[in-house]
């Protein structure tokens, strides 16, 4: 049975593609038509998207912003009273003393100061100490400050030997000490206020118009350049004056022996005092 089946189906399928065969081959055109191609229309290729750029849109520049000037700021300096250099009429170089001596009386130290210089042609036996110092020399005669009262102390070691006691250093103290404790802020003043008299007593020495200033500064020099030693010292008296057994020490100059007759504790005292005078002499 099976078999009849698909023999059937078979012949069905035979008969079938037959007839189309015969379909195929009696198909005609019809008459009076043509065949025409329609050409198949080709897409265009899209045309190019032109892109614009469009510039990036330029800052515009920032301008500094103006501000308004600060307004002046108005500073009310301090008020300097008017200083009125007071004119005074200087005596004559003769009559100068009581001019002199009421200055220094007005000094903190002033009355002290006055028992130390003598009372007598001041200016004069000042500029004459001075330029003796500032050469290395003493005056003979003719000091601007009293001498110690007390004399020298010794001690006799031997026939015409002898050894200066440091005792006798104290009789300088109260002078050094004096000189010391005058102010040069408030002598300063004084001096070149009567500067004038000053130069001209050394005018009277004969050096014209050089000025007294250089000589005082290099006479605080000298002392400030002069040796100082300790003691004690021999002496020897061969006339009426002691002088120093070492010829060495006997050969200096008479402001360095007189320094070492100070002692050295004056002496420093006498330099350093000495240091500020010059400082303010040579600042203008």
């Amino acid at each position: 049975m099976p078999n009849k089946s698909l023999a059937i189906i078979a012949a069905i399928a035979v008969i079938g593609l037959l007839f189309l065969v015969y379909l195929a081959a009696t198909f005609e055109s019809p008459e009076g038509t043509r065949t025409v191609d329609i050409a198949v229309p080709v897409p265009r290729a899209p045309e190019p998207i032109q892109r614009v750029e469009t510039p990036a849109p330029t800052p515009a520049p920032i301008l500094p912003t103006e501000r308004p000037a600060p307004e002046p700021v108005v500073v009310n300096e301090p008020v300097v009273p008017e200083v009125v250099e007071e004119i005074i009429d200087l005596p004559v170089l003769n009559e100068s003393d009581a001019f002199l001596t009421e200055r220094i009386q007005g000094l903190e130290t002033g009355t002290r100061l006055l028992s130390l210089i003598v009372s007598d042609d001041v200016i004069r036996k000042f500029v004459v100490f001075v330029d003796n110092v500032a050469d290395g020399n003493l005056p003979q005669l003719e000091y601007p400050v009293r001498r110690p009262s007390q004399a020298m102390a010794v001690r006799e070691l031997d026939e015409n030997l002898f050894e200066m006691q440091t005792v006798s250093y104290q009789r300088y103290t109260p002078i050094v000490d004096g000189l010391a404790a005058v102010n040069p802020e408030r002598v300063i003043p004084i001096y070149r206020m009567m500067k004038p008299l000053f130069q001209e007593a050394y005018r009277e020495l004969g050096y014209g118009s050089r000025n007294f200033d250089d000589t005082l500064v290099r006479a605080i020099d000298t002392v400030l350049n002069a040796r100082t030693a300790e003691g004690p010292f021999q002496l020897i008296k061969p006339k009426v004056m002691y002088i120093y057994a070492d010829s060495e020490i006997e050969r200096l100059s008479p402001v360095e022996k007189q320094l070492l007759r100070l002692g050295p504790q004056n002496a420093e005292k006498l330099k350093l005092a000495l240091r500020q005078y010059r400082e303010r002499l040579t600042t203008p």
